[in-house]
């Protein structure tokens, strides 16, 4: 199955794809998922939460593959990105945000050709972009996650993620797989399940609040975020008996390691997230937190779609192409695993 038959088999309008690194491959991705847009004759919107599609990367001064972009594709853009365009725009409306590179803008291709994109600066922002691609008729959009920002697969963002992993994710491929199993687990976190605490959570997470709910009912802590606060906020909780703890902001390393100096809290905790991007935790406390019996479950789940997978390395080693997708498709099955400079289909387990 190719990557836009599972998109459009999930049900999902708009879809992320997001690289855990820098040259993981998420250009191609993007670039595949467009030309079988093309050859389906599905009409697409696309947007970028950073700057794409630029000939060399402005950081590492390599060379950079281009997003190429097909006639009647509608565009959410910076105004300073059109006069580089190779294909035809024609600008459809203005939305009033305002980034470094100029006003978004909504565009239609006139003709096909190479593209530079750099969308709106915030969530809500491409989320209103998202909603008027649709509106022009658009039956995807792909949001491209530019300069690894995570928080483009934001369930509140877009409907799916793909993920773009592969040998620029570590120094060797322990690392690469520990990296791409630990983002793995950490975008697929449970959803909340009680519909009452779901609904406490909810309002909570809209005020900004941090909250303990146990049998004995719901009890806010006099502290406005856990950052920088682990051991107050531990200073509150008690392990005489399960409890929720609702994390409106980040979830961190401190919070976690802090709670991991007092077992007995760990086995009762329910960590509450408004999301997975929420999470920011590294894989070795990750995985001491789940080993003493720690949960964290979250507001909005995210649904990932696929991993795509690049075993070459700009500036580091490069592996052997079919036996590297082999090794991440066995570590994150049942995630369909793409090679997508090999074929599109997914490597077979």
């Amino acid at each position: 199955m190719r990557l836009l038959e599972r998109i459009e088999q999930s049900g999902c309008k708009s879809v992320s794809v997001v690289g855990l690194a820098k040259n993981a491959g998420k250009t191609v991705a993007v670039n595949t998922i467009i030309r079988q847009c093309v050859e389906a004759g599905v009409t697409l919107g696309l947007s970028s939460l950073g700057y794409d599609g630029e000939k060399i990367d402005v950081l590492s001064r390599l060379a950079k593959p281009r997003i190429f972009v097909p006639e009647g594709t509608i565009l959410a853009t910076a105004a300073d990105t059109l006069p580089r365009a190779a294909a035809g725009l024609e600008i459809l409306a203005t939305t009033n945000y305002i980034t470094a590179l100029g006003e978004v803008m909504l565009v239609r291709a006139r003709e096909s050709g190479h593209v530079e994109v750099a969308g709106p600066d915030s969530l809500a922002e491409m989320r209103h972009c998202i909603a008027a691609m649709q509106g022009l008729g658009c039956r995807l959009v792909l949001v491209d996650g530019a300069l690894d920002r995570i928080g483009s697969a934001a369930p509140t963002i877009t409907d799916g993620t793909v993920l773009a992993t592969g040998a620029v994710a570590g120094g060797n491929m322990r690392r690469i797989l520990i990296r791409s199993m630990h983002v793995k687990a950490i975008l697929s976190l449970p959803g909340v399940s009680d519909p009452a605490l779901r609904a406490t959570a909810g309002a909570a997470c809209q005020a900004g609040q941090l909250l303990v709910v146990d049998s004995a009912g719901v009890r806010q802590l006099p502290l406005i975020s856990a950052i920088g606060h682990a051991a107050a906020v531990i200073s509150h909780l008690s392990p005489a008996e399960p409890f929720s703890l609702v994390v409106p902001g980040a979830i961190t390393d401190s919070l976690l390691g802090e709670l991991l100096y007092h077992p007995r809290l760990v086995k009762q905790i329910r960590l509450v997230s408004p999301d997975p991007t929420h999470v920011f935790v590294g894989p070795e406390i990750w995985q001491k937190f789940l080993h003493f019996g720690g949960r964290v479950e979250v507001l909005k789940p995210i649904t990932i779609l696929a991993v795509t997978v690049n075993p070459t390395a700009p500036a580091g080693k490069s592996y052997a192409p079919r036996e590297f997708a082999l090794e991440l498709a066995r570590a994150l099955a049942p995630l369909p695993v793409y090679d997508l400079f090999l074929g599109e289909t997914a490597v077979p387990l």
